[in-house]
């Protein structure tokens, strides 16, 4: 299936939103979302996630 060419992009890697993500709190982060894989993830850290 194609990737809609209006889905904003994400990432290091400037892809679509897929699998599991995490979020960049510093309020001057560029990107905001980063994938697991691309930034070494492949749990959650520990401690309260909203």
């Amino acid at each position: 299936m194609p990737v809609d060419p209006n889905e904003p992009t994400y990432c290091l890697c400037h892809q679509v939103s897929y699998g599991e993500m995490i979020g960049c709190d510093n309020p001057d982060c560029p990107i905001e979302w980063f994938h697991f894989a691309c930034v070494d993830l492949t749990t959650k850290p520990k401690g309260k996630w909203s």
